[in-house]
């Protein structure tokens, strides 16, 4: 570099690429965020599907369609009430990776 200078232009230019490089780290991170929060939701509801599968096997004389609907009902709130977390982490990434878009 014994000859060259180095103008605004090119100094800008080194920045803007060098922003844009900084973004990718940023943005795989939420991309990793997203995902793991939708297996650890999906993990949730399929145990709940489980528990409810469980119970109708070893029930299956007492576990009257009404007592499954009640049982559908409590797990759909322990669902929601476990869930709730990670959805709410799973839209604040979104909307990061919006925002920054």
């Amino acid at each position: 570099m014994s000859g060259q200078r180095i103008e605004d232009g090119d100094f800008l230019y080194i920045v803007r690429n060098l922003r844009g490089y900084m973004k990718e780290p940023y943005r795989l991170i939420l991309k990793l965020g997203i995902a793991t929060g939708v297996v650890v939701y999906s993990a949730i509801c399929w145990h709940s599907i489980k528990e409810i599968h469980y119970l109708k096997l070893f029930f299956p004389a007492k576990f009257t369609v009404e007592e499954a609907f009640y049982a559908s009902a409590i797990e759909l709130i322990k669902v929601v009430i476990i869930g709730i977390p990670f959805l709410l982490i799973i839209g604040i990434f979104l909307y990061l990776m919006r925002r920054k878009a």
